[in-house]
């Protein structure tokens, strides 16, 4: 009989301006189903989420904000703790310094949630008070005040991995463009394959797009194409694999020639065909074909 995977309940706290924000996308790329700012009395009505086969992981955030309004503190571990026995119940709670929660609001020049009533300094120890409790009844306490988002990623999945929890797979984006219409400025990886023999100019296969055989035929041909291929090849792996190393989630390859229909379009499906077999969520979009 096979064994039921076992489903995963976060509850995540802290201070103000901890990181419970950035905690919260760290979690949803690792396949958490997160609900933020939640009153203690719809937990155990949140909880039932987890009886549907699709949702593994669920993180439930309760801030100050929470708490101001609907109180209890020991109603929020309360049904956290008495759940069934096949669920893995953890409380994480984000802390920082209190000078490094005062630079971080005065920077953002954000609001405190307490700070209608109090000064920014006032309402962070006015706050800390409030939540001491439920610092006590961590499991895990993170103190985020000298760590950056990937060292924030590293601690945090480490409190709650296990055998029956596993990232998603890393999201890849692959997009051609022309240079005539401008670059993608959110490409972590950019290809300019304009050296590359132009079919615009071949009479047979102007009309024709780099998903074309004929124009990967005529690309190909180029004496260097191979071996560039195959460094290009070489450097988009490492990098993808030093992203998902390092906490990132994401990565955008992009490729651009001229106008954006023949080489880059050749050249961004055959890395498509290269990466298809791999545990990516893979996907290609050709900017300037308006398709596909």
């Amino acid at each position: 009989m096979r064994e039921e995977t076992r489903k995963t309940l976060l509850v995540l706290t802290g201070m103000s301006g901890a990181g419970k924000s950035s905690a919260v996308r760290v979690l949803e790329d690792f396949g958490f189903f997160c609900v933020d700012n939640v009153p203690p009395s719809v937990m155990s009505d949140l909880i039932e989420l987890l009886d549907r086969p699709e949702i593994s992981s669920l993180a439930i955030v309760v801030d100050i904000r929470a708490i101001m309004k609907f109180g209890n503190i020991d109603e929020i571990v309360r049904h956290a703790r008495q759940l069934n026995e096949g669920i893995d119940v953890r409380i994480v709670f984000l802390d920082a310094d209190d000078d490094t929660l005062f630079y971080r609001y005065s920077k953002t020049r954000r609001a405190h949630p307490l700070q209608h009533l109090h000064s920014l300094e006032d309402a962070i120890r006015k706050e800390r008070t409030m939540i001491t409790e439920l610092i006590q009844k961590a499991d895990l306490v993170i103190n985020t005040s000298d760590l950056d988002i990937k060292e924030l990623h590293t601690r945090l999945l480490a409190a709650v991995a296990s055998e029956s929890l596993e990232s998603l797979p890393m999201r890849v984006v692959i997009e051609s463009f022309g240079y005539t219409e401008g670059v993608p400025h959110d490409a972590n990886l950019l290809f300019d394959v304009r050296f590359l023999p132009n079919p615009y100019y071949v009479k047979e296969l102007s009309e024709l797009t780099g998903k074309d055989r004929q124009v990967g035929l005529f690309v190909s041909e180029y004496d260097a194409f191979e071996s560039w291929f195959e460094c290009v090849s070489r450097l988009c792996k490492i990098t993808i694999e030093e992203f998902a190393r390092t906490g990132r989630n994401q990565l955008k390859i992009a490729v651009g020639c001229t106008g954006g229909r023949h080489r880059s379009v050749f050249v961004a499906e055959r890395l498509y065909e290269l990466f298809a077999g791999e545990n990516l969520r893979l996907s290609i979009f050709h900017r300037e074909l308006r398709s596909g």
